[in-house]
């Protein structure tokens, strides 16, 4: 009984592991894509104006990650946008990457009430994200919608919860045993 029930604690702290894993790939993940008409649009372009500023290629424009994102905001005085706009949205885009590391770390290291801490706030950002770029028509524009990231930041994130809860409620059961 007792070999069984560090069987199911292994798999539910190398389940959260995979889902907290997941959070920190999301960050590299395409978070905008292109829609169909504008991916067409940077296939026939020669090369943007700003590929030398960003080292980015047309179509490195077409599927954008959060960190592709913090790139080009860190070079917003280069592109114009001023640098107190890069003060605020640099660590406001890598904020998802930091803790989905954080959640990752507790994880890995079996703790289970820090890595739920840590996903919720993960996913709080993103959600905080996601209603900053729709607010400024960033994501969904006439040129992008939503990608694959953060829909991954989602089910990642909430995985890995229920997986800290599986934990614990484990935890629980074997002291009671």
């Amino acid at each position: 009984m007792a070999e069984k029930n560090m069987q199911v604690k292994t798999i539910a702290a190398v389940a959260g592991a995979v889902a907290a894993a997941l959070l920190v790939v999301a960050f590299f993940l395409p978070y905008a894509a292109a829609v169909d008409e504008y991916r067409e649009a940077l296939g026939a372009m020669s090369a943007n104006p700003y590929s030398e500023t960003l080292g980015m290629s047309n179509e490195d424009l077409a599927d954008i990650s959060l960190f592709e994102y913090a790139r080009i905001y860190s070079a917003a005085g280069e592109l114009g946008m001023g640098d107190a706009f890069a003060a605020v949205y640099v660590p406001f885009t890598v904020a998802p990457a930091v803790l989905g590391v954080l959640t990752l770390l507790f994880a890995a290291l079996r703790k289970p009430i820090p890595s739920m801490v840590f996903s919720v706030l993960t996913v709080a950002m993103t959600l905080l994200l996601n209603w900053d770029f729709e607010d400024r028509g960033v994501i969904p524009s006439d040129s992008y919608d939503w990608g694959v990231a953060k829909w991954v930041y989602l089910v990642a994130g909430v995985a890995v919860v229920a997986c800290a809860i599986w934990q614990l409620v484990l935890r629980r059961q074997a002291k009671s045993a």
